[in-house]
């Protein structure tokens, strides 16, 4: 029987004893005391509700802690560190990216409004100062061009550029230096010489000249052609092969152009949010691939040149940078290593950029501007003619006889520039502009749609006005200060001289063979510039071309 035994006061349960069980088996059955039962039942439960309410508690405690490090974190993304320009703080870990997005030259053209022209911004993790006039630029591209000729490390540039092993995106080191002349030197046999000129004038040009004149009148849109012309000419320059239009593997190279602009000319948000890289993302797929292909290209390139290359027999850029490197191999392994095959490709994928984009995109806004104002590109008209007449194409020896053209092409240049910003820079050491401190590994912008449309050293920037560059007797003018549409300093462009001896022998050949005409029934070509994160890009027009000289060319 159950006998109930005086329990505590206080306690929920008074305490049972079982006095007497019985046996089972023969066995006697051990005395339980559910007293120790009801102590250890009560505890097992205090034990439960406590941990629940310490789990609780312990949870509750680690989301705070979360949170509040989540809160600190985010104004420590915001904050500008000291000693830089002030500037817009941004949003929390994405900064000013949500701003450049839209319209990235007059965000950073704004910001100059308010900040004054030096400023530093946040995208995503990156600490950028932008600068925003011409003593700012000078001061660091050109008094202090050592400690501002770095390249940061950009997602896209890296990929591009195999790990910056190239020259444009290349970090300022001694190899990197090495790798720059060779460059120069290779392209300096083209730039100034009979091969550029051959190549633009008796194979290029005259195709583009067949295809112009087979539109019969009709409206079409130029950039297309021009596109052909100029990746024709960089493509037998480079690789020694002549296309035609039709050629599949030339075809292909078009559609790398044409890819890399758009990746480039938008940008990637993995270049500012390194989680992005690891997010197959439409575009950085179509970026890899077009970086896969065309290295894949160059390199078949090479191996088919060092197969058929003799000594002496040298006709194409590879064929320059190839001898120069079995030069190298031949001083010994020390020399050898600044030119690795990586370091051919690059090269000779560095020069190829160099002479299409701002090319295409300078001539596209030529013709575009040339529509909208007649009467220039009438005086341009009357100085081909008086200066090469109708019975050849242009000639490099031409160059500083024909001031007006070069004023237009220059004009164009500033008023529409075709790389609004640049590309970055980095400072390899700390430094200083402006009378700020900037720390090694800042990122700097520079602005040089700013300089090129700055109330203070151009007159009515927004009016297109060649004249801007000549003197009072119709002779060009010195170069002028802020207009820098191919940088300065250290990284200036490895390809300026190439682009404009071949932009101008292109231009002089369209205006002297063509006259370009709105296209019946459609407005002039919008002179609105679309921007982009690299370019300032033109919208598509059509234009008809009357053919001005029946000029017998022959391929």
């Amino acid at each position: 029987m159950f006998a109930l035994t005086h329990a505590p006061q206080g306690s929920l349960l008074q305490t049972f004893s079982l006095k007497h069980q019985p046996l089972q088996h023969g066995k006697k059955v051990p005395r339980v005391s559910f007293e120790n039962f009801s102590k250890s039942s009560f505890g097992m439960v205090s034990l439960t509700v406590g941990s629940i309410q310490s789990f609780s508690s312990s949870t509750t405690y680690v989301l705070l802690v979360l949170v509040v490090l989540f809160v600190i974190a985010a104004i420590w993304s915001m904050r500008i560190p000291t000693g830089l320009p002030p500037g817009p703080r941004g949003l929390p870990f994405i900064g000013s990216l949500g701003d450049l997005a839209k319209d990235p030259v007059s965000a950073i053209t704004d910001l100059a409004k308010k900040y004054g022209d030096i400023y530093s911004l946040k995208v995503g993790r990156q600490q950028i100062v932008v600068l925003n006039n011409i003593e700012l630029v000078r001061e660091a591209l050109v008094r202090k061009q050592n400690a501002f000729a770095g390249r940061p490390g950009i997602y896209s540039f890296d990929l591009f550029s195999e790990g910056r092993e190239d020259i444009v995106f290349g970090k300022f080191t001694p190899k990197w230096k090495s790798l720059r002349k060779i460059a120069h030197q290779a392209i300096r046999n083209y730039a100034s010489g009979h091969k550029l000129e051959n190549l633009v004038t008796k194979e290029a040009f005259p195709r583009l000249k067949k295809a112009i004149t087979d539109k019969n009148g009709t409206p079409f849109n130029p950039q297309p052609l021009l596109l052909l012309l100029v990746s024709n000419v960089m493509a037998t320059m480079c690789f020694g092969h002549k296309y035609e239009v039709d050629d599949p593997e030339f075809k292909e190279i078009l559609n790398f152009v044409k890819g890399l602009d758009e990746s480039f000319g938008q940008g990637l948000v993995a270049d500012f949010i390194s989680i992005f890289r690891y997010i197959p993302t439409r575009a950085l797929r179509m970026f890899k691939q077009n970086i896969n292909y065309w290295l894949m290209m160059i390199q078949s390139k090479v191996d088919d040149h060092k197969m058929k290359m003799r000594e002496g027999n040298v006709s194409d850029l590879i064929d320059d940078i190839l001898t120069i490197q079995a030069e190298a191999q031949a001083a010994g392994e020390d020399q050898a290593d600044l030119l690795t095959d990586v370091n051919v490709r690059q090269a000779v994928s560095d020069v190829f950029g160099a002479g299409i984009g701002t090319t295409i995109n300078t001539l596209n806004w030529s013709v575009a501007y040339l529509v909208n104002y007649p009467d220039v590109q009438l005086k341009v008209q009357k100085e081909i003619d008086d200066v090469i007449g109708q019975g050849r194409l242009p000639m490099l020896s031409d160059k500083g006889k024909l001031p007006y053209c070069e004023a237009v092409i220059h004009e164009v240049m500033r008023i529409r520039t075709v790389v609004p910003v640049g590309v970055p820079r980095e400072t390899v050491e700390n430094t200083s502009v402006g009378g700020y401190n900037i720390p090694k590994g800042t990122q700097i912008w520079i602005n040089l749609w700013k300089l090129h449309m700055d109330e203070n050293f151009w007159k009515a920037p927004e009016t297109f006005r060649p004249e801007r560059f000549l003197d009072d007797d119709g002779k060009a003018l010195p170069k002028q200060d802020s207009f820098l549409p191919f940088s300065a300093g250290r990284r200036v462009c490895v390809g300026e001289v190439l682009a404009k001896n071949e932009m101008l022998l292109i231009f002089v050949c369209l205006f002297q063979q063509f006259t370009f005409l709105p296209a019946p029934g459609k407005e002039k070509p919008s002179l609105e510039p679309t921007f982009q994160i690299l370019t300032t890009k033109c919208t598509p027009y059509d234009v008809i071309a009357r053919e001005r000289i029946s000029l017998e060319l022959h391929v």
